[in-house]
């Protein structure tokens, strides 16, 4: 398991100064999102972002799109963008979401055509090498264990994964386990943190408490220590507590420590 950063950990920062920072931080790699640092099918933002990457000593692992298959009105949207900006990246995973809506409340028709244009999609990503990771998340079609694993099976193409993190909005621990258990032939990468959620709260802003990784030891050493399947992959730091870059390099140290065996 390699070691790595959500660039979008830090938006306001240049690309230079994330990779200088993670370089810092004694990670292995980078994932660059698609929002601010790589938007999709900017060739020339992509490559500066391989150089600069390349440059520090660092890796590409992934491209992280805000690419969702369908729009919200049920229509195909535009992937070759996306690809090209991961080709051009010169990686071979991109993470993708699975749609814009909580899996209850997604008719198995669109479920249907879905799962239907996500095969196109695998084509065209498994003709350039490439592989996709859906992100496990909330208000998807992988927001939960049993929805991740049927949307797998509808799609059932070889280069689709799952990117895991936990649920921390409500899932217990058993099913969380349950569920990397359950799904673990198909994780491609980790998203790593360790948040506290009050559901009294309105707002999802206020809900949130991000707090310092060595908090979720405990947590996190149950799900590092699930067997996957003998592959390349990343635990990869997404958003740290009051976006500070110090705070950061702490939970870059707890990390590389629970990945290396030196916290028992």
């Amino acid at each position: 398991m390699k070691t790595g950063i959500c660039s979008i950990t830090f938006r306001p920062m240049n690309v230079g100064q994330v990779a200088d920072l993670v370089k810092t931080a004694g990670l292995d790699a980078i994932e660059w999102g698609g929002d601010v640092h790589v938007r999709p099918g900017d060739l020339t933002a992509a490559r500066v972002a391989r150089r600069t990457t390349v440059d520090a000593g660092l890796e590409v692992s992934s491209y992280g799109s805000y690419f969702r298959v369908l729009d919200k009105e049920g229509r195909a949207e535009a992937f070759q963008p996306v690809l090209d900006s991961t080709l051009a990246l010169e990686t071979n995973t991109v993470r993708i979401w699975a749609g814009y809506s909580a899996s209850a409340e997604v008719s198995e028709d669109v479920r249907s055509r879905f799962a239907e244009q996500a095969q196109r999609v695998a084509e065209m990503a498994a003709a350039s090498g490439v592989n996709i990771g859906f992100e496990f998340h909330d208000h998807s079609l992988t927001d939960t264990n049993e929805s991740a694993a049927k949307l797998l099976q509808e799609i059932d193409a070889p280069n689709v994964y799952l990117y895991w993190q936990p649920m921390y909005q409500g899932p217990d621990m058993d099913y969380r386990m349950a569920g990397l258990h359950d799904l673990k032939d198909r994780i491609l990468n980790f998203h790593v943190f360790h948040w506290e959620y009050d559901g009294s709260k309105e707002l999802w802003i206020d809900a949130v408490d991000r707090r310092p990784l060595s908090e979720g030891q405990a947590e996190w050493k149950q799900y590092f220590s699930v067997e996957l399947p003998p592959r390349e992959r990343y635990a990869l730091l997404e958003f740290v507590r009051d976006d500070d870059p110090k705070r950061f390099l702490e939970d870059a140290e707890t990390l590389k420590a629970w990945l290396e065996g030196t916290v028992k």
